[in-house]
């Protein structure tokens, strides 16, 4: 079997997971999920809007010469590209999306509100859900604060809106954008491509 094709069939069992034990922590823990669950124009269209920023993050993360930033490139730019080398951008494309729905639907959908009723603050539970978050994607410490961020920003257009459709959306979307530059083995540090500094097969 392509290994590819073994990665995603992975990842979306894992992440159609996430969305399994939001759905049992909503259940269990009375936390209602669905009515959050709004998939409108309007809410998909500020999904899409909401990636923008991340985006544009993206591409000066793509750039930046910062230390931490380029040993963090070093680092997860030729991993994805060798998981996802043969992936094309449909199978990107259901990743991603199953990112998006399991991990909000996990992180915003369920743990947020339970954070909120626990520590009986939203901000409070914004922060710690975030922290988790990137505690939860800590590759490198990099990786930890720019996935804490991210969470965070996520949670906030939850709450701002009471919506989980537009953090789905722009999570799946920015996933797709990140994945489908690093899998086309965008320049390293060096600038030249990942592809180029591999040995060649014998």
């Amino acid at each position: 079997m392509n290994t590819s094709v073994g990665v995603v069939r992975l990842a979306v069992m894992l992440e159609g997971g996430l969305a399994v034990v939001a759905a049992a922590l909503a259940w269990w823990l009375d936390v209602p999920i669905l009515p959050r669950l709004r998939p409108t124009w309007a809410a998909v269209a500020r999904g899409c809007l909401a990636t923008l920023p991340m985006l544009a993050a993206l591409a000066w993360l793509a750039r930046s010469q910062w230390p931490p930033i380029a040993g963090l490139r070093r680092k997860v730019t030729p991993l994805v590209a060798d998981l996802f080398q043969d992936a094309g951008p449909t199978a990107l494309a259901v990743v991603a999306a199953a990112a998006g729905v399991g991990e909000e639907l996990l992180f915003r959908g369920a743990m947020q509100p339970l954070a909120e009723r626990w520590l009986g603050h939203e901000a409070a539970a914004l922060i710690a859900v975030s922290l988790l978050f990137g505690t939860l994607h800590a590759l490198t410490p990099t990786y930890f604060v720019l996935a804490t961020i991210v969470g965070g920003y996520f949670g906030w257009l939850t709450q701002r809106y009471d919506d989980l459709t537009a953090p789905i959306v722009a999570h799946a979307v920015y996933d797709f954008v990140a994945l489908f530059v690093l899998r086309s083995r965008l320049g390293d540090v060096t600038g030249g491509p990942i592809a180029a500094q591999r040995p060649e097969s014998r």
